[in-house]
């Protein structure tokens, strides 16, 4: 009797011991407020478009979520890992950018979804941040493997002026278009081509090194390959071929005393399959290439593969903490070239400096400035230079919550096709947990 109640009080404090080696945490951050924008595009010498929006709206400094992360202690210096993580719209418009609905506009011209001029959705539509397992070992670093965001988002994270601000200003961001500012297509520079670089990758393995020397080395690679066999049609055209999707990433992430030094790179190739009739095949131009199916050289996005194309993108930044204040620098560079005739294609290339400190212990402010040129092959795809600048401030209620007010402006000039100038200001509170 006595042998068998010690058996039970050993097994019941060794379950205790391992369920209390693994633990689940529940965060998030819900970021809402006022948003405002003026929108003027000037195409040629027809008469501008000037569009004012306001709102309330979501997620105008960090991207509203809810997430899920776990560890597992397996002994060792070994440990298991997984993030579930999803974006979330609090103030109920659709999306972190809240996508509008499709219309048209009053010369006939069709507006897609997301477009400037859309009407937010009344609907919640989460999407899927990241989604990944992992496991790392103490001395040495981690590997993940899921959705996950790209070595890019990470960096500018922790070594740009704006830290991922969704306000428009900031030349490094991953997207140039806003909290809810989002053009309708990339003949205004500021659609994907645009981008500074992709924010999230699906089918993503994932590793990291420990810090070392100072030094962190991270390198991933996205793979998703299907074949389908190629076949002629009844018309005399083709259809079937490759979908293939895939892509590596590295990055090193460097400590010297007071500055921090980081650098990614990413080289991403999608090719998708075609079906053309005989007709479409013979309009095949350097333009447009199978007319049916391959009209622009379109990147990789958020958690979405390209069309057609190899995308490189290159990032480097660097900040130095002077005490009173940390100063920012930055780099980047992107080209987007259509896989059927590399002469297609959209490259974009900017630099941005600022600063960002506190004026007291509860009054944080930041400031940046940049600008850069963007270059395209196509019709209606000219050069153009374009300029940003942002200014932000955040009062610190208490370490998980902050009001903030921020203003930004994006320009694009170009002496062939116009120019898209836009302005946003967003005030709101935001809260961590």
């Amino acid at each position: 009797m006595k042998k068998s109640l010690f058996a039970l009080a050993a097994a019941t404090a060794f379950t205790g011991a391992a369920q209390a080696q693994s633990s689940v945490t529940v965060y998030g951050i819900l970021d809402v407020g006022y948003t405002g924008a003026t929108n003027r595009v000037q195409s040629g010498t027809s008469a501008p478009t000037i569009t004012n929006i306001g709102r309330i709206s979501n997620s105008m400094e960090s991207g509203s979520r809810l997430g899920f992360r776990g560890n597992e202690d397996l002994g060792g210096g070994t440990s298991a890992q997984f993030t579930f993580e999803l974006g979330i719209q609090p103030a109920g418009n659709a999306g972190s950018n809240p996508q509008g609905t499709a219309g048209t506009t009053t010369n006939g011209q069709s507006i897609a979804q997301g477009a400037y001029n859309g009407q937010g959705s009344a609907v919640w539509n989460p999407n899927v941040r990241q989604a990944f397992v992992g496991l790392s070992q103490k001395g040495l670093g981690n590997v993940r493997i899921g959705t996950q965001n790209t070595l890019f988002w990470e960096q500018a994270g922790s070594n740009t002026t704006g830290q991922l601000s969704q306000t428009l200003g900031s030349i490094l961001a991953p997207s140039t278009d806003g909290a809810f500012l989002t053009a309708a297509s990339t003949t205004s520079l500021n659609g994907s081509g645009s981008a500074s670089y992709t924010a999230r990758t699906t089918n993503t393995v994932r590793f990291a090194t420990d810090r070392m020397a100072g030094i962190i080395a991270k390198a991933a690679y996205t793979m998703s390959n299907e074949t389908t066999n190629r076949s002629n049609v009844s018309t005399g055209g083709y259809t079937g071929g490759t979908s293939d999707q895939s892509g590596y990433q590295v990055a090193l992430d460097w400590n010297i005393q007071k500055a921090n030094i980081q650098g990614s790179y990413a080289s991403f190739k999608s090719e998708n399959p075609y079906s053309a009739t005989a007709a479409q095949l013979a309009t095949y131009s350097a333009t447009a290439g199978y007319s049916a199916n391959n009209p622009s050289a379109t990147g990789w996005g958020s958690g979405t593969q390209g069309t057609n194309v190899g995308d490189t993108q290159a990032l480097v930044t660097a900040s130095y903490d002077f005490g009173i204040l940390k100063a920012y620098a930055g780099w980047t560079q992107r080209k987007i070239s259509a896989t059927y005739n590399s002469n297609v294609f959209l490259k974009r290339t900017a630099q941005e400096i600022g600063v960002r400190g506190y004026a007291t212990k509860t009054i944080e402010y930041w400031g940046s400035v940049g600008n850069g040129r963007f270059n395209a092959f196509g019709a209606g795809q000219p050069t153009a230079n374009i300029t940003a600048y942002q200014l932000g401030s955040n009062y610190w209620m208490s370490k998980r919550t902050n009001l903030y007010a921020i203003y930004g402006q994006n320009g694009t000039s170009s002496t062939t096709n116009g120019s898209f100038n836009a302005s946003q200001y967003s005030v709101g509170v935001r809260h961590t947990f």
